[in-house]
């Protein structure tokens, strides 16, 4: 026959070991969350930082680039306008600082016919 005190402590002890076993279990999930939400913040610490250094790197590489650039621009610039001076004296004769001073005179003597101009009046 079935000893009705038995049973119990029988029944006692298999809900004890399933409690057990379920509260190891929600434990064990929460530390897994904890670790996760840890890693978590690592991770994005990590990224964060790395993407700042990426960041300063590509302010670095551009300031290069634009020095890199207007350097060139000065050089093609230059060396435009000596090729300039250069085809107008072989097909002219005349070069840009000739000219510029040619101007000059031109401006004088402008004013100077200006001058003699008011006079005569």
């Amino acid at each position: 026959m079935i000893n009705p005190v038995k049973m119990i402590g029988n029944i006692k002890s298999v809900t004890h070991m399933g409690e057990s076993s379920v509260r190891t279990v929600i434990l064990a999930g929460l530390g897994a969350y904890s670790t996760g939400i840890e890693q978590f913040g690592m991770a994005q610490h990590l990224v964060t930082k790395r993407l700042n250094g990426l960041v300063e790197r590509g302010e670095a590489v551009e300031a290069e680039t634009l020095r890199r650039v207007n350097d060139t621009k000065s050089v093609i610039m230059d060396r435009a306008g000596h090729q300039f001076n250069y085809a107008l004296n072989k097909t002219c004769g005349i070069d840009r600082e000739r000219l510029s001073n040619f101007e000059t005179k031109i401006d004088q003597l402008q004013k100077a016919i200006d001058e003699l101009a008011k006079k005569e009046k």
